[in-house]
């Protein structure tokens, strides 16, 4: 599988939190939001979804829906966090 900028981009912030203690699923809001802060084009929110259903069905990232409020989170498979270090 070819990996894209946008997905190399996820594996990476992804990793990163795992690294700094945080085991649970990050929010996909709260991902879109750090590679815009890091990237001088802004992500368009279409391209980054695309992107993370990529990731899952590669099985890079696992996937969270939240049932309540239906918030998407995602955090690395074994896979994932191998292609991500």
């Amino acid at each position: 599988m070819r990996i894209s900028s946008i997905q190399k981009d996820i594996l990476f912030v992804l990793y990163q939190l795992e690294l700094r203690g945080m085991v649970k699923p990050i929010a996909a809001t709260d991902i879109l939001n750090m590679l815009n802060q890091s990237r001088d084009t802004a992500v368009f929110g279409t391209n980054f979804r695309v992107s993370c259903h990529k990731l899952n069905e590669n099985g890079l990232v696992h996937m969270h829906r939240n049932l309540k409020s239906l918030k998407l989170s995602f955090r690395l498979t074994e896979l994932g966090r191998e292609r991500a270090s």
